[in-house]
């Protein structure tokens, strides 16, 4: 009997047909799953790696970064992690290519942009009360910025206000000048009326003296004229946002703009001046010719007295307008605080006892000393970057006080580089005695803008220095208002010497001054009073710590990070000797090649490749 197969060959082509695609279908799944594998297989393995994060940076700061010594050891570590993924007996058969490391984001990159992410990110744990409200970051910020306004006006008004000064001593001197002429032609009158020939001489050559150094008393006024042209130029570009900061930084330019005006009115009349005494410097000079006798000799036989009488009247000496002010006593009072306060006080401010500490530093070699850019600014883009901008900055002012000492605080640690760590962070000096010394100073001229905002916005107090600027102007340029302003930059810094005291005696300040919080008057201020009182232990506001972390709000970000790193840096290498913060890394990225093999397929190996990244 014969059998018809056309059935099993049909059958046998479409169960070969449904294999292939099934087999097919399997090999593309496995392929698939091979890929999710292998993906895991990376962040697995550089999860490993990131694992390796420097404890002793974490158990001192509570940052997380990986220390490295080569690039080749972060590969050689992936690598070996992988291999373990790779090497198990599954559906998924591979093997290790090549690995390279692709990049790396240090704790040095982009002005320390990576430290700042760590400190921000651990502080939200740490202190999460402070994102309780944005807003509330946001006006703390501004109180910040609002503080910077008046610092700015506190520069511009004593600097000018100073200009005004030395300007008006000048023109102050050249009136004098101008008087001194007048007695001393008026003693050569008299002199060649009565025919004393010494009496002539002595008189001669004090009216010759005055008339030499008239132009250089003319030159030194038009000196201080542009001087004041220089400070009220800066002062016009000073960038001031509060309202009242605004107004009076415009009233005091005005007011600098006035007394300009007026000096240059004046300097005219001096160059008139000055060529009617280079012709009376002649007419002496012909006088002094008709002197044919000894110096030392009183005989007169070969004088001619009506010629030297002659010279004399045709002398004109141009009139004086110096009225002088109004209370010398005053006057003297101001110059002495202008120059106690042009003196270094930093001793005077320390509490009674101090003990600066000694330690000090090399500068060589550490992160800051590199190549890094300046002016980093990060303002954000619209309002959730300028409040994402605020709470980091925020964050990071309250992280550092935890972490890093001042001089409040005590003995510092006994593995620490420094004992002043805030300090160094506004200054960066070698010395502990150097940071201080400029941190006080920084928080002098802070707190001298503060108090600054409270005489402004003080009726009594503003009357009472306008008062104190009549008794003390000659009246020879409209400079009333512009001393004014001084005498209250003045002020303002005689209250700041006091709250500095409190702070470094570890009392509080009150950011923003009130009635009951003001302390210098103006009499004790003349008279200096102010440098003898003892400072208060009163903890009523803010203390020194929290004044050094608010003026971290006007440093440059990138300095400041760098000297986190230098002090970070110096402080590790206590206990760890090659502890270098170039070599701490924030994230990697990571290539792998594989090459694997297909299961279903007799297709030889193929390549593969993966890309995997790690942060904290």
């Amino acid at each position: 009997m014969r059998y018809r197969g056309e059935i099993t060959v049909f059958l046998s082509l479409t169960i070969l047909c449904v294999m292939s695609l099934m087999l097919g279908l399997l090999e593309s799944a496995r392929t698939a799953g091979a890929r999710l594998y292998l993906r895991m297989a990376s962040d697995s393995a550089v999860s490993s790696v990131m694992s390796y994060y420097n404890r002793n940076l974490w158990d001192r700061y509570q940052l997380l970064f990986l220390e490295y010594d080569s690039e080749a050891a972060i590969q050689e570590t992936f690598g070996r992690y992988l291999d373990f993924y790779l090497e198990q007996t599954n559906m998924y058969p591979a093997r290790r290519e090549k690995v390279s490391l692709s990049g790396v984001l240090r704790m040095t990159d982009e002005n320390g942009r990576w430290l700042e992410e760590e400190i921000a990110d651990y502080m939200k744990y740490r202190v999460p009360e402070l994102f309780a409200s944005g807003s509330g970051l946001l006006k703390e910020a501004e109180q910040v910025k609002k503080a910077g306004d008046f610092r700015n006006l506190y520069d511009s008004c004593r600097k000018s206000g100073r200009a005004v000064r030395r300007l008006e001593k000048a023109a102050r001197e050249v009136e004098n000048s101008l008087l001194e002429m007048e007695t001393c032609k008026n003693r050569f009158s008299n002199a060649a009326s009565d025919e004393s020939a010494s009496a002539l001489k002595r008189s001669a050559r004090k009216l010759k003296k005055e008339f030499q150094d008239f132009p250089k008393l003319v030159e030194q006024f038009e000196q201080e004229i542009r001087r004041l042209e220089k400070e009220n130029e800066e002062s016009g570009f000073k960038t001031v946002e509060d309202e009242t900061a605004a107004e009076t930084l415009g009233q005091e330019i005005s007011a600098c703009g006035e007394v300009i005006k007026s000096a240059k009115e004046r300097l005219q009349r001096y160059r008139e001046a000055e060529t009617q005494v280079e012709r009376n410097l002649e007419l002496l000079e012909e006088a002094c010719g008709y002197l044919e006798m000894e110096p030392d000799t009183d005989e007169e036989d070969d004088v001619d007295w009506d010629a030297i009488s002659q010279c004399a009247d045709e002398m004109e000496i141009p009139e004086s307008e110096n009225s002088g002010p109004k209370d010398a006593k005053k006057v003297a009072a101001l110059e002495r605080l202008e120059e106690l306060f042009d003196k270094e006080l930093f001793e005077q401010l320390l509490p009674a006892g101090t003990e600066v500490s000694g330690r000090a530093v090399s500068l060589n070699g550490i992160p800051s000393a590199g190549k890094h850019e300046t002016g980093s600014e990060n303002t954000g883009s619209g309002a959730m970057g300028i409040l994402e901008t605020a709470e980091k900055e925020l964050l990071v002012s309250k992280y550092i006080p935890l972490y890093f000492g001042s001089f409040t605080d005590g003995t510092g640690e006994a593995d620490a580089a420094l004992d002043y760590e805030m300090e160094y962070l506004l200054s960066g000096k070698k010395s502990d005695r150097e940071n201080l010394k400029e941190a006080v100073n920084k928080v002098l001229m802070l707190r001298g803008s503060m108090n600054l905002l409270y005489l402004l916005n003080s009726p009594d107090k503003k009357a009472e220095a306008e008062a104190l600027a009549a008794a003390v102007t000659a009246g020879i340029i409209p400079a009333q208002m512009a001393v004014s302003f001084l005498i209250l930059t003045l002020w303002a810094f005689g209250e700041a010497v006091l709250d500095v005291k409190t702070l470094l005696a570890g009392g509080g300040v009150s950011f923003w001054k009130t009635d009951a919080t003001w302390k210098t008057g103006l009499s004790g201020l003349l008279d200096q009073s102010f440098l003898g009182e003892t400072a208060e232990s009163g903890q009523d506001g803010r203390n020194y710590t929290e004044y050094l972390s608010c003026m971290m709000f006007f440093m440059d970000r990138g300095v400041r990070n760098f000297r986190m790193m230098d002090l970070i840096q110096w402080n590790i290498r206590m206990g760890q000797a090659d502890f270098s913060v170039a070599s701490c890394a924030y994230q990697i990225e990571i290539e792998a090649e594989v090459m694997q093999k297909h299961v279903f397929f007799q297709k030889e190996e193929y390549r593969g490749t993966v890309h995997a990244a790690g942060s904290y």
